[in-house]
């Protein structure tokens, strides 16, 4: 098997990934699936709190869901479709006059507490 084969050949295992299976999107490379509103709110509750307890004077939550696709061709042909997917929680803070940043994938109550906590360090280290 030569490269061109190998690379259609994944493009083709990929494609077959992406297909619905009874109706339900198979995920890929660990894909989540969507997060109910009500839970995504409690999340950014936990910064919002966890960043005041720490003395920040502003703070605000991004709850991000990327999904990307990446098709490779050469010449007319189509020789690999990539899909990724990142999911995270991003927090800004301003504390002492200055901003601070953090982010993680662990999109748990504790892992977002944790991100706060360096996010609110990070600022009044600054």
């Amino acid at each position: 098997m030569d490269r061109r084969e190998f690379l259609q050949l994944g493009g083709v295992g990929v494609g077959v990934l992406a297909v619905p299976i009874l109706g339900r999107p198979v995920p890929l490379l660990g894909a989540t699936g969507p997060v109910p509103t009500a839970d995504k709110k409690a999340l950014a509750n936990v910064a919002l709190n966890t960043a005041r307890m720490k003395g920040a004077s502003y703070a605000d939550v991004r709850i991000g869901r990327y999904l990307n696709q990446f098709i490779v061709t050469r010449e007319d042909k189509v020789q690999n479709i990539v899909n990724t997917e990142s999911y995270g929680v991003g927090i800004r803070v301003i504390a002492n006059g200055t901003w601070g940043f953090a982010s993680t994938n662990d999109v748990t109550a504790d892992g977002i507490q944790k991100a706060t906590q360096n996010a609110v360090a990070n600022a009044k280290a600054n």
